[in-house]
């Protein structure tokens, strides 16, 4: 098999191409191929970091126009909640005007006045009603025949005290009122100045439905008087709030969700909800509830109500919703604009929605009202805004991860071979192998297509010494043209400077691999192999090359066109013995070499080196193959060695009882500690081998069923041949 020989002038180092498209070569035409490649890398590294900045600003673009768009729609939103929240009080404004001018004419009654102010002179007699008289009787029926109003359901003639004198409800008649609100308005009514008490659940101030819950009712007092002397009672109409309300309130709720409601300050919701049917499906509501007042609680509920929520057992440990916590904070503010605000922030409501909102605190009234909208409808017109947006983001993203992707991609390739991608015309694929000094790479040429090996020095080990020794390495190689020996085909330098050259792409198996896969090698196959050996390093002697590593991890079993080529590797030893000015790198560096396959003499003195000193080798590696043992084994380097130098070697017969006499004697012969009784030359081991091989013949049939037995047995492993 012949191999193309690189480049070479006599025993010059081959002059080649420095093909590293990072290497810079100073002679490349700028328009060159390496150039090329090397400009479009940049080109492409550049312009991943250009769709990562414009997808970046892209999507921050779209983050910040959305919610800009969004906080705007909110304001605008809150804005007009502002405007129906206000549309809403001046409805209470009129209704509880109305309310209070309607108590205070009743109250002006001269009947009602003269029957009231018997009622209380009997009280102050000492006689007390314990139930209603039949003078209180007769006043109720006169307050009712005078009041115009339809939603008054109860009412009362109070005096000072607290003791009502009459009453709508006879029941009440000789009570006392306790409640402490009521008593304080009384006061103030009864000093002539007409009051408003909001809705309060105390038993004695509300009134019962047909269903037995409390409806909240809203009180109205006027004073009532004797021409021009002080008031002496006072008259207390009830107004019940959630129906006399409900159309002051429904007029603020467009849409579906927006809604107005009063609230207490403790939390409690003073007028109806529209949501009543949603609340009792949860439970907030009992069945049948008409209202929400006085049963659901103006606070957070920490999320989306679902079946089985507890709001009585929840209520103290929920903090208000945000536009009631604000309202109810300003119930001590003194000015008008302190005691109203808007909630264009998003927060959630009563029920768990997300809404916005906008309140008041009205002192005069005692309670706080709030207009309210759901996120999702008020921000229902971002809905084709936001698909857009998601569409353009999920392009963006998409880019933006295939960018990411194809950066991460380079990374790894570039960490994994050493920002090795292309060398020159040639793609490093995968990792073969890794060694101490070097790694070899699978390539391919970028026109020829044809798998090639590259053997890159590592960076950490690159030094002067070892640099030299590597280039001397491929400048010698280089020369030698004999099929058994691996070819090499280029030359040149990284970007960091590491050296590298490139080599045939050998399919196959080291003698290493070979004794460990099948054991002890058959003599006709062990002298077919080291035939081809002695061969490689019959050229390389006639040149003056020393290989100084013949060992079974340097020589491959190949299939080459034909079964069991063998292949000598690594010439990273190698001693060129015709160039005297050769510098010697193993007299700086420790013995380099395994010293089960070194000759005594390599040992003793590593640049006292020839021909036959790979002969010995040549004949460890024959005792390798026959025994499938090592010729001497240690516990270290320093045992082995010390037997290399004063031990006699084995005969193969030892362990190998059929082993040819001829050939036990071509091995021992190769190993004698005197390489003067050595043979002498690679040749004499050439002829020797083929004596030899004339008697015991490795067929080419021979070879091809133990390929594919291996073949077979590797398959079945799931596991693939070891290339180099």
């Amino acid at each position: 098999m012949k191999s193309e020989p690189s480049p070479t002038s006599g025993n010059s180092p081959p002059r080649v191409p420095i093909l590293d498209i990072g290497a810079g070569d100073p002679e490349a035409p700028a328009n060159s191929i390496p150039n090329i490649l090397a400009d479009l890398i940049e080109t492409e590294t550049w312009r991943n970091a250009a769709t990562l900045l414009m997808g970046a600003l892209l999507i921050g673009l779209g983050y910040w126009a959305y919610h800009g768009i969004r906080d705007s729609l909110a304001q605008t939103r809150a804005v007009g909640l502002e405007a129906l929240l206000g549309t809403v009080v001046k409805g209470l404004d009129v209704w509880v005007g109305e309310h209070v001018t309607e108590a205070a004419r009743v109250a002006k009654d001269p009947d009602v006045v003269a029957r009231a102010a018997r009622l209380a002179a009997e009280k102050r007699d000492g006689a007390a009603p314990q139930r209603c008289t039949a003078d209180a009787e007769e006043l109720s029926q006169r307050i009712q025949s005078s009041l115009s109003s339809t939603g008054v359901v109860a009412f009362r003639i109070v005096d000072r005290s607290g003791l009502v004198l009459s009453s709508k409800d006879a029941a009440r008649c000789g009570q006392r009122l306790r409640s402490g609100t009521f008593r304080q308005r009384l006061d103030l009514a009864i000093d002539g100045t007409p009051q408003f008490v909001r809705p309060y659940p105390e038993t004695e101030l509300s009134v019962r439905g047909a269903s037995g819950q409390a409806r909240p009712v809203a009180w109205f007092l006027a004073p009532i008087r004797t021409g021009k002397e002080p008031p002496f009672a006072a008259l207390a109409m009830g107004v019940e709030t959630d129906r006399e309300l409900e159309t002051i309130f429904s007029a603020a709720r467009p849409g579906e969700t927006a809604e107005a409601y009063a609230f207490s300050d403790d939390g409690l919701m003073l007028t109806s909800t529209r949501f009543a049917d949603q609340l009792a499906a949860v439970g907030v509501l009992p069945a049948g509830a008409l209202s929400g007042a006085f049963l659901v609680p103006v606070r957070d509920p920490g999320g989306k109500l679902e079946p089985g929520y507890a709001p009585a057992l929840e209520a103290a440990a929920r903090p208000l919703t945000r536009a009631a916590a604000l309202a109810v904070a300003a119930r001590t503010k003194t000015t008008e604009a302190e005691r109203r605000g808007l909630v264009p922030e998003i927060y959630r409501g009563y029920r768990g929605d997300e809404v916005i909102g906008v309140w008041r605190w009205l002192p005069a009234y005692d309670f706080g009202v709030i207009a309210e909208i759901s996120t999702t409808e008020a921000f229902a017109t971002l809905r084709f805004l936001s698909i857009s947006f998601a569409v353009i983001g999920g392009l963006t993203v998409l880019t933006l991860v295939a960018a990411l992707l194809a950066a991460f991609t380079l990374w790894r390739l570039q960490r994994q071979s050493g920002r090795l991608q292309r060398l020159g015309a040639y793609t490093l694929e995968r990792e073969v192998s890794d060694g101490g000094m070097a790694t070899i790479y699978l390539a391919r040429h970028a026109l020829l297509k044809r798998p090639t090996a590259i053997k890159v020095l590592k960076k950490h080990v690159a030094t002067d010494e070892f640099i030299h020794r590597f280039e001397r390495e491929v400048q010698l190689a280089s020369q030698l043209l004999h099929p058994n020996t691996v070819a090499i085909y280029d030359f040149g330098r990284t970007r960091e400077g590491q050296p590298y050259y490139v080599m045939e792409y050998l399919d196959g198996v080291t003698l290493a691999e070979l004794v460990a896969h099948s054991g002890p090698v058959p003599a006709g196959r062990a002298i077919h192999i080291l035939r081809q050996v002695a061969a490689a390093l019959r050229e390389a002697h006639l040149r003056g090359l020393v290989h100084r590593d013949v060992k079974p991890e340097n020589v491959m079993l190949c299939r080459r066109g034909e079964d069991d080529v063998v292949k000598l590797l690594d010439f990273g030893l190698v001693k060129n013995l015709e160039r005297a000015e050769t510098r010697d790198v193993t007299k700086q560096l420790n013995i380099l070499g395994t010293p089960r396959y070194m000759a005594p003499e390599r040992l003793l003195n590593p640049a006292d080196v020839d021909a036959r000193s790979d002969i010995y080798a040549l004949g460890a590696v024959g005792y390798f193959l026959l025994t499938g043992k090592p010729i001497f084994d240690g516990d270290d380097t320093l045992a082995i060695s010390n037997q290399v130098l004063h031990a006699p070697a084995p005969k193969v017969s030892a362990s190998v009882a059929t082993v040819p006499e001829a050939l036990e004697a071509l091995i021992a012969a190769c190993l004698e500690k005197d390489r003067a009784v050595r043979p002498q030359t690679a040749q004499a081991v050439v002829e020797a081998l083929d004596r030899l091989s004339s008697r015991l013949a490795w067929t080419q049939p021979d070879a091809a069923a133990w390929w594919a037995s291996y073949r077979r047995t590797r398959n079945t492993t799931d596991q693939t041949p070891e290339t180099h």
